[in-house]
């Protein structure tokens, strides 16, 4: 039977992208009665009769009214051991967006935002935080972030035990999709990667979630300061540059995510159908570089491979290659060098094998990441 999709953010599809991926970004909202919803947009896509007098904004209704739209409960999630196992033993990554009220709700702060914009994302990061306390989670297993400048101050307030990131260019809650880009311009020209990276360093960020546009031609060539990219001199830039810093970019493709991947970068990826089996260029695709990494032996295997032998041997490769939480301390200890030496990254083999056990790696590792645990789902932003 073919693979169906999962709706984007459902439990089903945030279980699928931790079993078939190094782990999952899931956004969350803030229900009327103070509980985390699993839920991108701000808005509802239902007609006013089928509301039912709910409100059509996200965060003016209760769980229970939002459970009658298909939205649910981040608590139910972090309850289902398909997830919560895979993320506390497996050295699966997820990456949490917290999203701000559209102005228009009227809470927040609305379009002023200001301290009552602060006070609740604290209050979305506290939540967070107390939901996660009993897992014990290891700190390189998730992040915090969100494109509202105030996550910091908020991740800070809230004493977040998670470390936190910021999203750039800054996509605002209203407007269009042609609109949120548009006036996301400002933010993205003055903001080179090289110079982002060094901003999130000084602010403490275990990593740079970042567009894939300041990466890749024309748009890359737009920021101020000194562009990077995926070949050549902007590649060798980039590794320079980054030092091993890790990178999560976002949304990856089929055509550029070989290239994300041959650069040292992590990838967060709408395409997370097992089908998937074979890039563009012909080149198979292992879901999971990081959690079930390939020696140099089982890869040049993997590319002798034919285009129409993809499914089979990767089938067959998933069940002899052994993942990451079963391997020996010296055999992690080997990929980390092998890593480390491939992508040049500054930090010793001692500090990365500090940072890793069978329950974490580095946030160097490079990963595949679902977004929205199974990918966006067909027509929404």
């Amino acid at each position: 039977m073919a693979w169906e999709q999962p709706p984007e953010n459902s439990i089903a599809a945030h279980i699928h992208g931790m079993e078939h991926h190094d782990g999952v970004e899931l956004d969350l909202r803030l229900s009327s009665d103070g509980e985390l919803m699993l839920q991108h947009d701000a808005k509802l896509k239902q007609t006013p009769a089928e509301l039912q007098g709910r409100s059509a904004w996200v965060e003016l209704n209760t769980a229970a009214e939002l459970a009658e739209s298909g939205i649910e409960l981040f608590s139910e999630l972090v309850n289902q051991a398909a997830f919560s196992e895979r993320w506390q033993t497996q050295a699966k990554v997820v990456c949490l967006e917290l999203k701000s009220p559209h102005p228009s709700a009227g809470i927040a702060g609305g379009w002023r935002e200001g301290k009552a914009r602060l006070a609740y994302l604290t209050e979305m990061a506290r939540q967070v935080n107390d939901l996660l306390a009993p897992l014990d989670l290891p700190t390189s297993n998730a992040v915090i972030y969100s494109f509202d400048p105030h996550i910091l101050q908020a991740g800070k307030a809230a004493d977040s035990r998670i470390p936190l990131a910021r999203l750039f260019p800054r996509i605002r809650e209203w407007g269009s999709s042609r609109v949120k880009r548009f006036v996301a311009i400002p933010s993205f020209v003055t903001n080179s990667l090289p110079r982002l990276m060094r901003w999130q360093q000084r602010l403490g960020a275990p990593m740079v979630p970042c567009a894939l546009d300041y990466l890749t031609p024309p748009n890359n060539l737009l920021t101020l300061g000194r562009t990077v990219s995926l070949h050549g001199k902007g590649l060798q830039r980039l590794t320079d540059t980054r030092a091993g810093f890790p990178f999560y970019v976002w949304p990856t493709t089929p055509d550029c995510e070989p290239d994300l991947l041959n650069a040292g970068l992590t990838c967060l990826t709408d395409q997370t159908s097992p089908e998937f089996v074979t890039y563009p260029n012909g080149e198979p695709r292992w879901p999971r570089p990081a959690t079930q990494p390939l020696d140099a032996d089982v890869t040049a295997t993997l590319d002798r491979a034919d285009a129409d032998d993809h499914a089979s041997v990767l089938a067959e490769l998933e069940q002899q290659v052994s993942p990451w939480h079963e391997l020996s301390d010296g055999e992690r200890r080997d990929l980390l060098e092998g890593w480390r030496t491939r992508w040049r990254w500054g930090r010793t083999l001692d500090e990365l094998a500090a940072d890793s056990g069978s329950d974490r790696m580095p946030w160097e590792a490079v990963r595949i990441v679902g977004h929205r645990g199974a990918g966006k789902t067909h027509g929404n932003e």
